[in-house]
């Protein structure tokens, strides 16, 4: 259930990461080729994103089996979510607002193509 459901957060998060580009009209190239990074971004992020949540709970699991049961529960539990959280950051920074990349027509976003709507107490 871990790899099944980071595996929908990285798809969540490849989504976000895209509505950031759209909101700030990143200039992208139109026409996709194999080589090109575009088109594979989606698949890796979910197939990394996938790995990385059943990675981390994984091991926090491995770390506290002797524990209690309420924290053999809850510890896993917490080191995926902040596993998916911080790799949903990482991800938006790097590729759901890309510094120069230049924008196609007049955007909503700054020159740090960070779009209006993303929360400033968060890192972009």
């Amino acid at each position: 259930m871990s790899f099944v459901g980071s595996g929908v957060a990285g798809y969540g998060i490849h989504r976000l990461s895209l509505a950031a580009r759209r909101e700030c009209r990143v200039a992208q190239e139109h026409r996709l080729s194999v080589l090109d990074w575009w088109m594979w971004e989606a698949p890796l992020t979910v197939l990394v994103t996938a790995f990385c949540g059943l990675f981390g709970w994984a091991l926090a699991a491995a770390v506290v089996h002797r524990a209690g049961p309420m924290v053999r529960r809850v510890v896993p539990a917490v080191v995926f979510v902040g596993v998916l959280v911080a790799l949903a950051l990482v991800h938006f920074s790097w590729l759901g607002t890309p510094y120069a990349m230049g924008t196609v027509s007049e955007g909503t976003c700054g020159d740090d193509n960070v779009p209006p709507w993303w929360p400033g107490w968060l890192p972009a």
